[in-house]
């Protein structure tokens, strides 16, 4: 499956902002496309030649839809992007929407994720699990933040312990090499800079320099802790944000489906008598309906999973209906009505059938009219 790359804020604020042909929700913190657009990304990848390992440069194109969740984000720069913008002024880093703090790149990037409700998924339970901890009834997996913290517990012990001693224990050695062993592979400066102090503290040929190098490791570890709780803060902020706009949405969506049941009902009920129904009965009805067509096409940001209820042929018959009164087709006026309740129905009363709801249901035809 080919990886997809997320393209720098400024880039995609000239093709796409600028352009409009997507718009900022600043209050929600979240952008709205009203057309495809594809923005050009470059990135380098180390590759074996003669010469050694050297960059190679590739190009393409990321494509955003109409139905993403679009969002600004930072994040930290690639080993290429880092060694690339050294040379780099600070006005430079300014035009391709980088800057540098406490000797760490970072660039906006305009992130992509598939609809609103994985979108708050996303922010107040993948990141809160991953920064801090994943709980549930039978199980917590322990997160960045927790680990930290138990990092920092068998730092703050070796201190004590070589405050005590002259020279190190095996016990002590070999807490050490165990805390190395766990942060070989980060990537955060301030891991990174832990790490360091740790394996100082392991070749430390001085006893009475051990804890000054085990101390400032948990220091900076517990700085990194601090980071993931402010993340996690800033991360449950956004998804409530979210979380308000998808209660708009989704109360819009239940106004209408009521509503089209509603003129449904009445025309369906017109039908059953056998007669023709009259225009002046069937035109109000049908003008309703488009109108509702309407309004939720104009009204409904373009996210999913909304956006691609709106697009199905069964919502979009429901614009046509005005031309069915004319020809006296109240049948397919019906039609074109109940096509419409099926396709909001999802949004209106929930994707997911309920344990409650199959019960219900059981319950109401074990005992209803086909038993006394």
């Amino acid at each position: 499956m080919k990886r997809t790359r997320a393209a720098y804020w400024t880039k995609f604020k000239e093709i796409a902002i600028d352009t409009k042909i997507a718009k900022e929700w600043p209050e929600y913190e979240i952008i709205e496309l009203s057309g495809p657009v594809g923005v050009p990304v470059r990135w380098k990848e180390k590759v074996t030649r003669k010469e050694g390992k050297v960059w190679r440069e590739y190009h393409d194109l990321t494509e955003y839809q109409p139905g993403d969740v679009l969002h600004r984000e930072w994040r930290r720069a690639s080993p290429w992007e880092v060694e690339e913008w050294n040379g780099f002024s600070s006005e430079a880093l300014r035009a391709l929407g980088a800057f540098k703090r406490d000797g760490e790149y970072f660039i906006q990037i305009v992130e992509k994720i598939k609809d609103l409700r994985a979108a708050i998924r996303q922010r107040c339970r993948h990141i809160l699990a991953r920064k801090i901890s994943r709980t549930q009834q039978q199980f917590e997996l322990l997160g960045d933040a927790q680990l930290l913290e138990n990092y920092v517990s068998r730092l703050t012990a070796l201190v004590q312990i070589t405050l005590q001693i002259k020279i190190p224990n095996k016990e002590s050695s070999q807490e050490i090499g165990q805390l190395a062993l766990q942060l070989e592979k980060t990537k955060s400066k301030l891991k990174c800079h832990a790490l360091s102090e740790i394996q100082c503290a392991q070749e430390q040929q001085k006893p009475w320099k051990l804890p000054v190098h085990v101390s400032q490791a948990a220091t900076d570890l517990l700085q990194e802790r601090a980071k993931d709780f402010e993340i996690t803060i800033g991360s449950l902020e956004l998804a409530e944000k979210w979380f308000r706009l998808m209660t708009d949405i989704e109360r819009r969506f239940r106004n209408c489906y009521q509503r089209l049941g509603k003129l449904g009902q009445k025309l369906q009920e017109e039908m059953l008598k056998g007669e023709e129904v009259s225009s002046n009965l069937l035109l109000p009805i049908a003008r309703e309906a488009h109108g509702i067509w309407k309004y939720l096409l104009e009204q409904i940001p373009n996210f999913d999973p909304y956006y691609s209820r709106l697009q199905e042929p069964e919502f979009q018959r429901l614009g046509r209906v005005l031309e069915h009164v004319k020809q006296g087709r109240a049948k397919i006026v019906y039609n074109d009505i109940e096509g419409a309740i099926a396709k909001l129905e999802a949004i209106a009363i929930g994707e997911k059938p309920t344990r409650a709801e199959i019960s219900r249901q059981k319950e109401r035809f074990s005992m209803g009219p086909f038993k006394e």
